[in-house]
């Protein structure tokens, strides 16, 4: 078993995130904010603005005028989007480098927590209450920073790993990386939350996704959101490799976010939809 302590030891020596990323996590985490505070830290970082007039000029957004203003730029891809945009930039080894630990190819977690995003913001406009769509969207981007971590420590377990997910009932991935790390990529992730200082809305998401009646009574229809959200893209055949398909699925989400089969397998087609509008930018070209 790899030493737990190391593994969250390690986390202390990863940079912190860029005054940009900081800000607009912040923003974003707030239901109330504006777009003219999202361009406000745009327009002060010059490779994020080079990015976002990258992604607004885009063939996938088939726009007929260039794009040329940061103002523009933001209205037509949204600040959840730019955030994404920031994380990105800021810690690339987390969300982009291969998951060796989960088998799986470069890209493949920027893929499913883009799509966990979308799907997750339609989620929420579902809610009974507690559930800002915007802010489902950036935490479903977050939501398994962990894996960025914990997968080195996972690597050349893959078969061990499979067999005793498979070996509980429902399969748990999660026991399964208990018992070959000592932890889990959720708890790895608080750790990661909290170096980073994430608010308290993504924290919880990222900290109780898989096991959301764990969450703050006041963060439970968000962390619901997510969950569904993570669970029916992995069913949609976006998942991050060894582990897709083997987490429970709780189904008290009924009692946040009433959504009907209908709705929910029109969700997991758009989102599909939406994220190659996005992957262009955020995942293609590096």
């Amino acid at each position: 078993m790899t030493n737990k302590k190391a593994i969250l030891k390690s986390i202390s020596s990863m940079k912190p995130l860029s005054a940009s990323a900081t800000r607009l996590m912040t923003i974003v985490s707030d239901p109330d904010h504006s777009i003219a505070e999202i361009v406000a830290v745009v327009r002060n970082d010059a490779v994020l603005t080079g990015n976002v007039l990258r992604l607004v000029n885009s063939a996938a957004f088939g726009l007929a005028v260039r794009i040329e203003t940061v103002e523009r730029a933001v209205s037509y891809v949204g600040g959840n989007m730019v955030a994404g945009i920031a994380m990105g930039l800021c810690v690339p080894h987390v969300f982009n480098d291969p998951l060796e630990g989960y088998n799986s190819e470069r890209g493949a977690l920027w893929r499913h927590s883009l799509r966990t995003a979308i799907a997750a913001r339609e989620i929420a406009r579902t809610a009974r209450q507690g559930a800002s769509p915007p802010i489902a969207y950036t935490a479903g981007i977050m939501h398994d920073i962990g894996k960025g971590v914990i997968s080195a420590h996972l690597a050349g377990h893959g078969e061990e790993l499979e067999a005793a997910a498979k070996a509980h009932e429902p399969p748990d991935f999660l026991a399964a990386e208990m018992e070959i790390t000592g932890t889990t990529h959720c708890e790895v992730g608080e750790a990661l939350a909290n170096h980073w200082n994430l608010p308290d809305p993504l924290a919880q998401v990222v900290t109780h996704h898989h096991h959301p009646a764990n969450a703050d009574p006041e963060y439970k229809s968000l962390v619901y959101a997510v969950h569904l959200a993570d669970y029916a893209v992995m069913l949609g055949g976006t998942g991050t490799g060894t582990d897709t398909l083997l987490y429970g699925l709780d189904e008290e989400y009924m009692d946040h976010s009433p959504v009907t089969p209908a709705q929910l397998e029109g969700i997991i087609r758009d989102s599909e939809q939406e994220l190659e509008k996005a992957a262009e930018a955020l995942i293609g070209n590096g």
